[in-house]
């Protein structure tokens, strides 16, 4: 009894801490926004904010499920190249000599995550591979294979339904915006309230003790990974949209962006620690970074300094917070 006591005074602490930095996090970004306000005049033209809000929504996608891998323990970084190739295959379908329905397209692009998703959750816990030369040789087989099928060109698609993915809008609101919000809601709920969210926590913080309780840890991460693959075809058809173009360069170091914005957010590489409300924040932060510093004629290999330099900050007050407590 005593032991559940502790336990549970533990996990609300660290829950109000990490409440506490995600509330730093949003007040860091209300200081970020003024002062690009300011800095620039055209920073809250509806034009500029709309597309930012799109360009962080691509990304935000791919952090949000990035976000349960990482409390999970694990690591996906084939994200950009799984963009990349379903940009590539949906561009490849819908040039061929008789293109099969757009609507069937778009679902062999999500299919083909799902499959990348499945591939890396297989070798994962099937073979007791480590997840980062798992995902790292996915990345570079999935790349690979969208330079092979465009015989590394640049594909145009001009089709209605893909460009509404990517630049529609409903009452005004951008469309992938919509889905960026659809998908941190369902991913909030099932980290807050679910049985789900709940595993993947307690993998995170130690997958033996979680093992013996009775999780099946294997399906748990499988799932996980499987989640991300789907998100990332997602964010390839976003990308496809707004670009109307498929290609193998599309997300080229996308990786480090969206790690960056879930490591901001107070997820911790080792695991067992994070919040979506967290990498809400960090992507947020990163999008507002990235254009303010455009509008005011930063080069964008200022901008790729002072990102590593900010994550290197925050992720060392992290270390720095977390010794103190304990």
């Amino acid at each position: 009894m005593a032991k559940n006591i502790i336990a549970e005074t533990a996990q609300s602490e660290r829950q109000k801490t990490r409440l506490s930095s995600t509330t730093i996090l949003f007040m860091f970004l209300v200081v970020m926004v003024a002062s690009f306000a300011v800095l620039s005049k055209d920073f809250y033209s509806v034009y500029n904010l709309s597309s930012m809000l799109t360009n962080i929504s691509f990304s935000g996608i791919v952090a949000g499920t990035l976000t349960l891998v990482m409390i999970m323990g694990g690591l996906d970084i084939s994200i950009g190249g799984n963009i990349a190739l379903t940009s590539c295959l949906v561009a490849y379908l819908y040039n061929m000599e008789n293109p099969p329905n757009i609507a069937l397209i778009v679902l062999i692009g999500l299919l083909l995550g799902t499959a990348i998703g499945a591939f890396n959750g297989f070798i994962i816990t099937r073979l007791d591979l480590n997840p980062i030369i798992t995902t790292l040789g996915t990345m570079a087989m999935t790349r690979g294979m969208g330079y092979v099928l465009t015989q590394s060109r640049s594909i145009l698609i001009l089709e209605n339904v893909i460009g509404f993915i990517g630049r529609g809008s409903i009452a005004k609101i951008p469309f992938p915006l919509i889905l960026f919000g659809i998908i941190y809601t369902i991913l909030a709920l099932v980290m807050a309230r679910s049985k789900f969210g709940r595993k993947i926590y307690c993998i995170g913080s130690n997958q033996e003790a979680a093992r013996l309780s009775g999780i099946n840890v294997r399906r748990v991460k499988f799932i996980t990974y499987l989640v991300s693959g789907i998100a990332a075809s997602l964010s390839g058809l976003i990308l496809t949209g707004q670009t109307a173009v498929g290609m193998p360069q599309h997300a080229n170091g996308s990786e480090l962006d969206v790690i960056t914005a879930v490591l901001m957010g107070g997820t911790s590489l080792a695991g067992g620690k994070g919040s979506v409300l967290g990498t809400l924040a960090g992507v947020l932060i990163l999008g507002v970074l990235y254009n303010g510093f455009t509008m005011i004629g930063f080069r964008y290999v200022h901008i790729r300094v002072f990102q590593g330099a900010i994550l290197i900050l925050v992720v060392s007050l992290y270390e720095v917070r977390d010794r103190k407590r304990y």
